[in-house]
């Protein structure tokens, strides 16, 4: 992590999604690209090799309601396994190889099969890596888990070093009444109508509950990262986060508009341009 980021959390009282000028590196799902997505043993090597700043995850509900790391709303595409994992247990989740499907080659080579990678829960993330910061996307709609992952991160005393997403505007509501102290991302209702009127000036006008606006540069062919919307999202206290950022290009363009995180599948490509861009030093070999 970056050790400012770090010095703020150690001090104590400063949240890094809120009051950190710093550049944000986020490791989509660990790092997708280049780890098996969502697992801790994904997020330990992207950490060793390339220093993200944020382990950027998906959580979901099982059938007798544990907390657990997945992106897809079923086991399918990242395990050796097949079924909705709302309709599993987390018993039967882990017996499950969670690095089965990984390739960095396109399928030449499988390295993390039968190497014990298993789907975490979010839980046992806290306990692996108590000084890391989390994006936390809760992808059910379930208003409850809202209520699960919010007492988890109180238990925990990790209030300052997550910010929760959703495309759910009522899980939203619920986490902020639950602990404003938390931050939050927007759900695209809260984002749409600030991308639409800003663009005829009126930005200024729209509610934002949120702490930080996490958007792709385009949606369809409208632009939605532009000059004028990162400036009026910094006008408004809102920090604008890009997903998913992969082409170094991209990168640089994106961080020299003013843009306050990338949100990629290549933490290592993430890396390589802030050192470029000089925004972190490059460590002797």
């Amino acid at each position: 992590m970056n050790p400012f980021l770090f010095l703020m959390i150690s001090i104590g009282g400063v949240n890094p999604f809120k009051d950190s000028n710093q550049l944000l590196i986020f490791a989509h799902r660990a790092g997708a690209q280049v780890v098996p997505e969502n697992t801790i043993e994904g997020w330990k090597e992207s950490k060793s090799l390339y220093n993200p700043d944020v382990w950027e995850l998906d959580v979901h509900l099982t059938a007798d309601d544990s907390l657990v790391v997945l992106h897809d709303e079923t086991v399918d595409r990242t395990t050796n396994g097949s079924g909705n994992i709302r309709e599993m247990t987390f018993d039967e989740l882990r017996k499950l190889d969670a690095g089965f499907w990984f390739t960095p080659d396109s399928g030449l080579t499988f390295p993390w099969r039968n190497k014990g990678v298993r789907i975490p829960t979010m839980a046992e993330v806290f306990d692996s890596f108590p000084d890391d910061l989390f994006n936390i996307e809760i992808k059910d709609s379930l208003i409850w888990e809202a209520d699960i992952l919010v007492s988890l991160v109180k238990i925990e005393q990790m209030e300052e070093q997550v910010m929760i997403a959703s495309v759910y505007t009522p899980v939203l509501e619920r986490v902020r009444k639950l602990d404003s102290k938390i931050a939050t991302s927007g759900s695209e209702s809260e984002i749409k109508p600030l991308v639409l009127w800003g663009k005829v000036g009126l930005g200024s006008l729209v509610k934002t509950p949120m702490d930080a606006v996490q958007v792709p540069e385009y949606s369809g062919s409208i632009r939605v990262v532009t000059p004028n919307f990162v400036k009026l999202c910094h006008k408004k206290g809102l920090k604008v986060h890009v997903w998913t950022v992969n082409e170094s290009d991209d990168m640089e363009r994106l961080i020299k508009l003013g843009v306050d995180g990338i949100i990629s599948d290549r933490p290592d490509v993430a890396d390589r341009v802030a050192k470029t861009l000089g925004l972190r030093k490059f460590t002797k070999p």
